[in-house]
């Protein structure tokens, strides 16, 4: 046996939990809407193209966020927040991304749960076979040491 240890199994591997998967989508939704993953950046080289684009993104339904705008030359900028519909697009992705990486850690979990298992069973079934092969083994010394003992007489040596 290569690991003198048992193996023992402590727990059970985790269940699928609704409120859970809600909370870890929630906490994403979250980091969503308080980074600049719910924007667009709006560029332009030139200053009336810029204040275009920004005209034209607010007629889709993007609003200014709080964050700095660039006036720098030749490179303005602005995070715009996406409409709610564009939004809503998001959101979903992220709720399947959350969803996917939830069922892969418990599905990941079961694994290493069946693993241990095995691994648990094939040791108990490796010392069962070790009890019987020493067991075999004794009950065959003990049959040969009887025939040793009948092939030969005690020896007898004289006190003095």
């Amino acid at each position: 046996m290569t690991n003198p240890d048992k193996i023992v199994i402590h727990g059970t591997p985790k269940q699928y939990d609704a409120n859970e998967l809600k909370a870890r989508q929630e906490e994403w939704h979250h980091a969503y809407r308080e980074t600049t993953q719910s924007c667009k950046i709006v560029r332009a080289a030139i200053p009336t193209q810029f204040l275009q684009s920004v005209i034209d993104y607010a007629d889709k339904g993007y609003t200014l966020t709080d964050y700095p705008v660039s006036f720098e030359p030749l490179a303005y900028s602005a995070y715009m927040r996406k409409p709610v519909a564009a939004q809503g697009i998001d959101i979903a992705k992220i709720n399947d991304d959350v969803r996917d990486a939830y069922k892969l850690e418990l599905e990941a979990d079961h694994a290493k749960y069946q693993k241990l298992l095995l691994e648990q069973l094939l040791q108990a079934e490796e010392i069962k076979q070790a009890k019987a092969v020493a067991s075999a083994k004794e009950k065959l010394l003990t049959r040969l040491q009887k025939e040793v003992d009948a092939c030969y007489a005690p020896l007898e040596f004289p006190d003095k």
